[in-house]
């Protein structure tokens, strides 16, 4: 009876799991950066990207800077090196490098607590007296804070002190002891941010400036909309039709809101790879540049998962490289920095119109810059079948960004563990053992997985969050309510086809109007 019910409930799980992407084949990397060039005006053009900016880095110095398509669809006017591209998220890497910079003058220490940096904060942590917040749990995303929701996106206001803003993305609440799990939070860094403008008596911009962004001479970068920038700013696009996207002020201004140029951002991998020291100018030490890579406060990395999200800084792992850096979007406007330590390799790319075929674009400028690195010679350390059966099952996020959406993804939110021919495969993906309950991609560099046992409880720990295996019951239970969901919205529609034709004839007056009739579907 219990096999009836596990393959009842694996194949009504199955029906939910996102399906098996199609293996493309594998394309072999540009042979010369003029190719790479081709390749990319290709790429950019084929999915009508309004306007890019491109820095490519080789041998340690910038080798490309190149502008593709129009900062202004109306006017045609070009991309150039001097355009001004918005950084979105890339925001953050610049704050925790701040941070680290006062940590190593001594005046911040990462496991200070907020509540002794911000005893004006409100926030509800109930495991505090045991696990208070600190301040790497907010540039690592381990608070357990919510994400900030669509009413903080329509916060705006250029002169909007931090003072004020940081009271504006709360409410501020743990879900988890703080330091066990990650789950990204767009509030963070902004308390940082603040905490930032406390210790060095300047506004947070002004540190920045006098510290960071003026000594490496990125001229173009500002936290807000200034005269300076302002004609060199591109328009962003919410589609390929032209259609203009607002430019909003946003009060998170540690969090996503630096103006930037492509080569000006290029500064920031060229720092990163010189372990701080850049035109023979040291801003941190390689000790706190190779924190800054290295995620410590969950349990996934104390497990022994060190690739993942740092302070302000992922991991991307390439098929023969580790690259380190962020992803940013913002007001139709993307981006994203990598950089590949100990390589002298990185590259930028800033777009005005929010297209996948951007971050592409990065995958195949990363998949050219580690053409010539050495292979990589992955050490398999194959279980037996009975413990590699305890990985096996169906996983859901414990981590949602934001609280509200966790009913929604205990439902309809899978992932699968498989234990096939002594191998792991997640995800329909096989996966090699390197150790310690840690697996890896057979065509990635480093592992990305691994599963640390909780009581009776299994846990898998990723870069950028963590699931649990479900138990058979409850997978059962949660299948039934997917189909009875599935089966009340599309009943609900077909009433609709019912009741729709009465309204127009107005017959439903009488009957409790139209609106009653419409509770089911919104429902």
């Amino acid at each position: 009876m219990r096999n009836l019910f596990a393959a009842l409930a694996l194949a009504a799980v199955g029906f939910f799991a996102p399906a098996q992407a199609a293996d493309d084949k594998a394309t072999k990397p540009a042979a010369s950066l003029e190719e790479l060039d081709k390749r990319l005006a290709g790429t950019f053009a084929k999915a009508k990207v309004p306007g890019v900016s491109v820095t490519i880095i080789e041998g340690g110095q910038i080798v490309l800077t190149k502008g593709y398509g129009y900062a202004d669809l109306k006017t045609k006017k070009p991309v150039t090196p001097e355009t001004v591209f918005r950084a979105g998220s890339i925001s953050k890497s610049i704050t925790a490098i701040a941070v680290m910079m006062l940590v190593e003058e001594g005046k911040l220490s990462l496991d200070a607590k907020l509540a002794d940096l911000m005893p004006e904060l409100k926030y509800d942590n109930p495991w505090e007296k045991t696990d208070p917040i600190r301040l790497v749990h907010l540039l690592e995303h381990t608070a357990g804070f919510d994400d900030i929701t669509f009413r903080h996106y329509l916060l705006e206001g250029k002169d909007v002190p931090l003072s004020d803003a940081v009271n504006q993305y709360g409410p501020y609440k743990s879900r988890w002891k703080p330091g066990t799990m990650t789950s990204y939070c767009n509030a963070g860094p902004v308390i940082a941010g603040r905490i930032i403008e406390k210790v060095s008596g300047q506004r947070f911009q002004d540190f920045i400036a006098t510290r960071l962004t003026g000594p490496l001479a990125m001229e173009s970068a500002y936290w807000t909309r200034e005269p300076q920038i302002t004609d060199r700013l591109s328009k962003s696009y919410k589609d390929t039709e032209g259609n203009e996207e607002p430019f909003v002020e946003i009060l998170a201004r540690p969090s996503g809101s630096l103006n930037v140029t492509s080569k000006d951002l290029a500064k920031l991998p060229l720092l990163m790879l010189g372990r701080g020291t850049l035109d023979a100018k040291t801003y941190l030490s390689t000790a706190s540049v190779e924190r800054i890579e290295r995620p410590e406060s969950n349990d996934g990395a104390r497990a022994g998962l060190k690739y993942g999200y740092g302070l302000g800084n992922m991991v991307y792992a390439g098929k023969k490289g580790v690259f380190h850096g962020h992803d940013g979007g913002i007001d139709g406007f993307v981006s994203k920095y990598e950089y590949a330590p100990g390589q002298g390799a990185g590259f930028v790319v800033m777009a005005n119109l929010g297209a996948s075929e951007v971050f592409t674009a990065g995958e195949e400028i990363r998949s050219y810059l580690e053409r010539n690195f050495a292979e990589v010679k992955t050490v398999a350390m194959p279980l037996a079948p009975a413990d590699l059966e305890k990985f096996a099952g169906f996983y859901q996020s414990i981590t949602p960004r934001q609280q509200k959406l966790a009913v929604l993804e205990s439902i309809f939110a899978w992932q699968t563990a498989r234990a096939k021919g002594g191998e792991l495969e997640f995800n329909d993906t096989k996966r090699i053992h390197v150790g310690n309950n840690m697996f890896q991609k057979t065509d990635k560099a480093v592992p990305n997985i691994v599963f640390v046992p909780k009581g009776d409880e299994m846990l898998m720990f990723t870069p950028t969050g963590a699931d649990r295996k479900v138990p058979l019951p409850e997978l059962i239970g949660k299948a039934a309510m997917a189909g009875v969901y599935l089966l009340a919205l599309v009943l609900s529609a077909l009433y609709m086809l019912l009741w729709i034709p009465s309204a127009f004839m107005g017959r439903l007056a009488e009957r409790g109007g139209v609106t009653i009739r419409l509770l089911p579907w919104f429902a």
